[in-house]
């Protein structure tokens, strides 16, 4: 049986096998009870990213160790269930002739459209007046160095916008509902400003943090220091090469950047201690937990369950019977 997009697969294939060409962008080995070496897979295309069983692993170790992300595959696949959830294991690999395949029908995208969001963003900019301020989103999200990756790269592994653009829409995201709550509250102009450069850059660091697509995971920076550091960290420097950048400024937007998670445990070193800060973590988790839901909520679509399945980050199933 034969897929049109991953997204298609639901629990009315369980027991199926089926047969896809993708893009296996990420694998970790692992080993099982009895010391047998399996991988879990991420595969994807153009619908969607998710991770698989591939359990003959040792016996093809060779062979799936030449693959890389720029190449396609096409699998043999059998839908399984584990725990409530679908299970997908891999049963055939072999390399896709490349002069039928275009890579950018294998990559998850946004939607939103690049010059749409180009447009957003530019809104924004126009918004910063203070030069100084200015000076530091110019050198850090509109330049030449950093422009492209900005654009481009995913926001996430795999809970929210973890797509082509991603970070960019979900920047946008966050600008957009932190400006409305800024607006209603009537902030002053420069606290304005300071909400949109700090939202601009809270998550720049993924550009470093994660790898490019379609490859998918972190860089070895990435897992060691983490975007949170990374991104206060390149600010800093850069604000520093500034002449005369204001101190109350400095501080506020290194604050907004180090407590956009909102809480010590869940990774900010330090809470938000500025109204500005606060608009921009709840704006920011808000982008993140409505995406992940509604992208959930989309995967399980063409199932006839009422409820979807739990969703682990959110802790609970979603209603599906009013999306329509």
């Amino acid at each position: 049986m034969s897929i049109k997009q991953l997204k298609d697969i639901n629990k009315n294939y369980i027991s199926q096998t089926f047969e896809a060409t993708v893009l296996m962008s990420d694998i970790k080995v692992k080993a099982s009870k009895n010391g047998k070496r399996y991988a879990d897979v991420i595969i994807q295309d153009s619908s969607k990213a998710m991770e698989v069983k591939y359990w003959d692993y040792e016996e093809n170790e060779e062979f799936i160790n030449s693959l890389s992300p720029e190449n396609a595959i096409n699998i043999k696949a059998v839908v399984g269930e584990y725990q409530g959830q679908i299970q997908i294991t891999i049963k055939q690999i072999e390399k896709a002739n490349m002069d039928n395949v275009n890579i950018g029908d294998l990559i998850p995208t946004s939607n939103w459209g690049i010059d749409s969001m180009k447009n957003g963003l530019d809104f924004f900019y126009e918004k910063v007046k203070s030069s100084h301020m200015k000076k530091l989103i110019d050198r850090m999200i509109f330049s030449n160095d950093y422009f492209k990756k900005f654009s481009t790269h995913p926001a996430a592994r795999q809970v929210h916008h973890n797509f082509y653009h991603g970070l960019l829409q979900h920047t946008l995201e966050v600008l957009k509902f932190g400006y409305t709550v800024a607006t209603t509250k009537k902030l002053s102009e420069r606290q304005i400003e300071r909400l949109i450069v700090m939202t601009m850059l809270h998550d720049w660091a993924k550009i470093i943090e994660y790898k490019a697509l379609p490859s998918v995971g972190f860089t070895e920076e990435g897992t060691m220091l983490g975007h949170i550091f990374l991104g206060a960290h390149t600010t800093l420097n850069v604000i520093n090469e500034i002449e005369d950048f204001d101190q109350d400024d400095k501080l506020i937007i290194l604050n907004g950047i180090l407590s956009h998670h909102g809480h010590l445990e869940f990774g900010s070193p330090v809470l938000p201690k500025t109204v500005e800060a606060q608009i921009l973590h709840q704006a920011d988790k808000m982008s993140g937990d409505i995406e992940s839901i509604m992208s959930f909520m989309a995967d399980q679509e063409n199932e006839e369950d009422t409820f979807t399945t739990k969703l682990w980050n959110m802790g609970t199933d979603y209603y599906k019977k009013g999306i329509n």
